[in-house]
């Protein structure tokens, strides 16, 4: 009994997709190496050693985020002509080196950072939107859920491995530059991962073009225009819901990622722990999204995708309202601890619900907007953070707070249910 409900739980996804398990490791990671840069070693490198100000990390962190949004449009557009599987590849290859450039740089050219930062915002608008648009070309719309859960929990554990082995590789080495050339080598890895492991999909095949999301239908000004306009149009063409889907991700993503360049160090200065006791901190709360995380994935399959979104949400906001009133590290601990299992509920339900707004033949191009979107959030984000954070440290929490509430609000009026009556949809099969 236990057996069977182990293998139906963790081991059938794999089984039904084999390359599934080949992108969990490509995004591992890769976002081992973007964590280890973004969490841990460059606000901790600049803030401790070289004492920029709380500003300047921010505007760090936007340079990074700001090119990857930029560019993620149109790579992930891109992908969908001529397949995804060498953007995957060459991403990480394109930055593997930078992380080893930043700490070698002279202290008085720390400004230099800037435009290292830039390219590495390159090389993560070619990875992840063609990424996370082959799991929705490999996957049925009926295990899509659990598939963009794989992806988002070792997504997320990730961020907080990487945060864990950052601060024990400070502690054992003694040096803020170890993490630096960790992050080199998970960016090579992936790449040497996708390249010998993944199929070469194309999204050019087609699938109903109903959107899952479950939105009011604007009318479509193509009803009544000619041709050559529907032609024009169709390369562009936005699918219904889209301006709500990327409202909530902007607002999602401004919530989230204001705290990612401060939360390490607002752990070290204000609870006080030494890196041994953050590093075992970040690997207790990592370990619940790998137990959970894919169990979480079907439940949001049978619940309905927008429901898990909703409840995620508002669980998400109401717990960031009680973090800076976390003084001990039992407490931050249990509250970190549900809103890591609130994200992992939410965030693959939503992917999954954002793969589905389009034909697989447009999908790349779709999620690359909602990518852009999600970018434009993230570029601001991390400005907003360093300003709170000068103020007062505490203050990025209720700031975050703020924007996941609008983002729980405007999600619960919404996204309403799921879609009655949508034809199945056949996955693509994988070229050798």
């Amino acid at each position: 009994m236990i057996g069977r409900l182990f293998e139906r739980t963790y081991v059938a996804l794999f089984r039904e997709y084999p390359p599934l398990l080949r992108l969990a490791v490509v995004t591992g990671a890769s976002q081992l190496a973007f964590a280890l840069l973004n969490v841990y070693a460059l606000p901790v490198y600049l803030i401790q050693d070289l004492r920029v100000s709380g500003l300047a990390v921010g505007g760090i962190s936007a340079t990074f985020l700001a090119c990857e949004m930029a560019l993620k449009f149109p790579l992930g557009r891109l992908s969908d002509r001529l397949g995804r599987k060498p953007f995957v590849v060459l991403g990480p290859l394109l930055v593997c080196l930078n992380p080893v450039i930043i700490v070698r740089l002279p202290t008085r050219l720390w400004a230099l950072v800037f435009p290292v930062r830039a390219l590495d915002g390159v090389g993560a608008a070619a990875l992840w939107p063609p990424l996370f648009a082959m799991v929705g070309d490999l996957v049925d719309k009926r295990s899509r859920a659990a598939a963009m859960s794989v992806m988002n929990t070792v997504y997320v554990g990730a961020i907080g491995a990487a945060a864990a082995m950052g601060s024990f590789a400070d502690y054992f080495t003694g040096s803020h530059h170890s993490p630096f050339y960790l992050a080199s080598a998970f960016l090579f890895l992936s790449a040497v991962t996708g390249y010998l492991g993944l199929p070469a999909v194309r999204g050019t095949a087609d699938d109903p073009p109903e959107p899952a999301v479950a939105v009011p239908k604007l009318p479509s000004p193509e009803r009544h225009a000619s041709p050559p306009y529907r032609r024009l149009r169709g390369c562009f063409a936005a699918p219904a819901g889209l301006p709500l889907v990327l409202l909530v991700s902007i607002l999602m993503t401004l919530g989230v990622l204001m705290l990612a360049s401060f939360l390490i160090v607002y752990v070290k200065v204000v609870l006080h722990l030494s890196g041994l006791h953050t590093g075992a901190l970040l690997a207790a709360l990592a370990v619940p999204v790998l137990v959970v995380g894919l169990p979480l994935g079907h439940a949001a399959d049978r619940w309905g995708k927008s429901r898990a979104v909703r409840v995620s949400l508002a669980v998400s906001a109401a717990t960031m309202w009680l973090v800076p009133s976390c003084r001990s590290v039992l407490t931050f601990a249990l509250v970190g601890l549900v809103l890591v299992i609130a994200h992992i509920l939410g965030t693959p339900a939503w992917l999954a619900l954002v793969s589905e707004l389009a034909p697989r033949r447009r999908r790349g191009g779709v999620m690359g907007i909602v990518a852009t979107a999600e970018g434009a959030g993230a570029a601001l984000a991390p400005l907003l953070g360093g300003w709170l954070w000068d103020i007062q440290h505490s203050y990025i929490f209720y700031g975050s707070a703020v924007l996941l509430t609008l983002a729980a609000l405007v999600a619960a009026f919404t996204l309403r249910g799921e879609p009655r009556g949508e034809q199945p949809e056949q996955a693509a099969t994988p070229s050798p």
